[in-house]
């Protein structure tokens, strides 16, 4: 089945959390309405960080019982701009296994050219192709779900094991993680 990937960051201390929301193209439609379904009257979207834990707790299990949407994360440390391309190189590479048809990630504007660099070395690594483009957040609520579920498990706690069923592969990119 095609997957359509959605990546988002967190940053956690010492820690870089790059996060791919994998749903099947068939399941986009529901996955992006359960999410938009989430917003507040007056909210374009809504963005996990800035929610109260009430609310955190309500979007995810709104995005548990959905059940068609997994998430790969790729956790590096260090140097933010270094963590990240390990991080974008992983999950690249690990949507090339999956065969993944498109990926979208949320925009960092004047970043996103790092992106576009990284992610070009490891199709061309590959010899595959893989569509990709970056996108503000309001404009895609695909992006939504990575936003939560990095939040989720980059506090750890409660957090990490409520958004644990949903993460089907966790990735340590840096040599000191384990």
């Amino acid at each position: 089945m095609a997957i359509h990937a959605f990546v988002d960051e967190s940053i956690r201390r010492d820690r870089y959390l790059l996060c791919a929301a994998l749903i099947p193209a068939a399941h986009l439609q529901r996955a992006r309405a359960v999410v938009r379904g989430l917003c507040l009257p007056g909210q374009r979207r809504w963005h996990f960080a800035k929610e109260p834990d009430q609310r955190r707790r309500h979007i995810l299990g709104a995005m548990a019982q959905c059940g068609d949407v997994r998430v790969a994360i790729a956790i590096g440390a260090g140097v933010e701009v270094r963590a990240r391309d390990e991080c974008m190189a992983r999950l690249v590479s690990h949507l090339i296994d999956l065969k993944a048809e498109r990926l979208v990630i949320e925009s960092r504007q004047s970043l996103d050219h790092r992106d576009r660099h990284c992610i070009a070395a490891v199709l061309r690594k590959a010899s595959v192709d893989l569509p990709y483009a970056h996108v503000p957040p309001h404009c895609e609520p695909g992006l939504w779900w990575p936003d939560a579920v990095a939040w989720a498990y980059g506090a750890g706690g409660s957090w990490r094991t409520t958004v644990a069923p949903l993460v089907s592969d966790v990735f340590h990119v840096d040599k000191g993680s384990g």
